[in-house]
């Protein structure tokens, strides 16, 4: 059913907790893990445009490698869970913008899952920064799993 997992890391608590749940989902089903971290190129580099383009290109040097080893990190965190658990797993790490690409690469990779992890913003938050995880939710055609935080109560 689920022959490859799409594991949507950040690095973060959240994404740890959506790695742990994907790679029990592929122990079960027999799958693969694909591990993808996405460089927001949106947000990360808006900021720097009222900087002189020599200091702007610097800056963007200086991030972009920050991003990669963060991605780097991430992906090697969930693709060594998903080795001691004896399931195969790919590593993604490329620049774009993270719902977009997502699904993309959920769709290149034919995928059967996307797994992410979700912060549970409700309200006001998540009305003005909405969410990675709600944009996939809303657009992808493949199934979802948002796996949020234990402590957050409805």
């Amino acid at each position: 059913m689920f022959e490859r997992i799409l594991v949507a890391t950040d690095g973060s608590k959240h994404s740890q907790r959506a790695a742990e749940a994907a790679v029990e989902m592929a122990r079960l089903y027999g799958s693969t893990i694909i591990a993808l971290y996405v460089v927001d190129i949106g947000k990360e580099y808006a900021p720097l445009g009222d900087l002189t383009a020599k200091s702007s290109d610097e800056m963007i040097a200086g991030i972009r490698s920050s991003l990669q080893d963060q991605g780097e990190e991430a992906t090697r965190s969930v693709a060594e869970m998903a080795e001691r658990a004896v399931i195969p797993a790919i590593r993604r790490i490329i620049e774009g913008y993270p719902a977009q690409d997502i699904i993309r690469i959920a769709k290149e990779e034919k995928v059967g899952l996307i797994v992410m992890g979700g912060m549970g913003a409700s309200g006001l938050d998540r009305f003005f920064l909405g969410s990675v995880a709600d944009k996939v939710v809303r657009s992808s055609k493949i199934p979802v799993l948002v796996v949020k935080d234990k402590k957050k109560q409805l």
